[in-house]
């Protein structure tokens, strides 16, 4: 199962030097016979459009790592950013963190943040990105031009609901780092159908997930971890994992923000008490 830690874009900066956490990937058939190489997983924007942040809505944060690129997030308080658990993994130390709000492109600096604290779930797997949800406590309020917030998903989402999933993330398979901001459209997909479609691989859909693309032309890609999939303004999904960006046989996974709001709220609460 030690593939799967490879799902998330992790690039991981060790004293300065960006090292590479992706592994060979190997066709869906093969999966059977290698399963552990296999587990090359990705999070990803593939088959959108370019688009400003005003226009998305001011909500995306970026997040970098010894000013390195890392991960997506969004801003759901103004001290209060939700990400995805595995982007801190051997990224641990808070103060190598930057979080940058109301930008469009990765060239522009915006309004900075360091993180003062962090929440994981205490059930976060790293075998299988169970559980998958960070809240992050901001030094100070992440306020000014082109940043707003989203609330937190109270939709059942049923099957051909169109949720937007935007990041910096690579537009295809091999593809370099986007500098600009990208959005595309998904339908959700209900987790039988998503367990039916990883039922040959190590993968295990849990109540945690949920999956939402277009089979071999809309989905997010690597790089894209921890950012927003949105419904009608409120953050439904957190981007985790898939094989691939956009293949034929893979759904892109989810962290399920509704399933996981009592966490979340408790984690919120928790911080907010600690700057009292």
């Amino acid at each position: 199962m030690q593939g799967l830690l490879t799902c998330w874009l992790l690039a991981v900066t060790v004293q300065g030097t960006l090292v590479s956490a992706q592994n060979e990937r190997k066709e869906p058939g093969q999966v059977k016979q290698d399963t552990k190489k296999e587990r090359s997983f990705e999070m990803r924007v593939v088959g959108g459009r370019a688009i400003s942040n005003p226009e998305l809505g001011g909500y995306i944060i970026a997040m970098r790592y010894f000013d390195i690129f890392a991960c997506g997030g969004t801003l759901i308080h103004d001290r209060i950013v939700l990400s995805a658990a595995h982007c801190f993994i051997n990224r641990e130390v808070n103060q190598y963190w930057v979080l940058s709000g109301g930008i469009s492109s990765l060239n522009e600096t915006g309004e900075e943040r360091k993180i003062k604290d962090v929440i994981t779930s205490p059930n976060f797997s790293q075998e299988n990105l169970d559980f998958d949800v960070a809240v992050i406590l901001l030094d100070k309020p992440l306020v000014g031009k082109n940043i707003a917030k989203l609330s937190l998903c109270t939709t059942e989402l049923k099957v051909g609901m169109q949720l937007d999933v935007s990041g910096w993330g690579h537009t295809k398979e091999g593809a370099s780092l986007e500098n600009n901001l990208r959005t595309v459209t998904v339908p959700y997909i209900d987790r039988d159908t998503c367990r039916e479609s990883y039922r040959f691989t190590e993968v295990n859909i849990t109540d945690n997930m949920i999956c939402a693309g277009v089979l071999g032309s809309k989905d997010a890609c690597l790089f894209d971890s921890g950012g927003p999939l949105v419904y009608q303004q409120e953050i439904c999904g957190i981007v985790s994992f898939g094989i691939g960006c956009a293949r034929k046989d893979y759904p892109g996974v989810y962290t399920d923000v509704k399933f996981m709001k009592p966490f979340i709220e408790q984690s919120i609460q928790d911080l907010l008490s600690r700057l009292e």
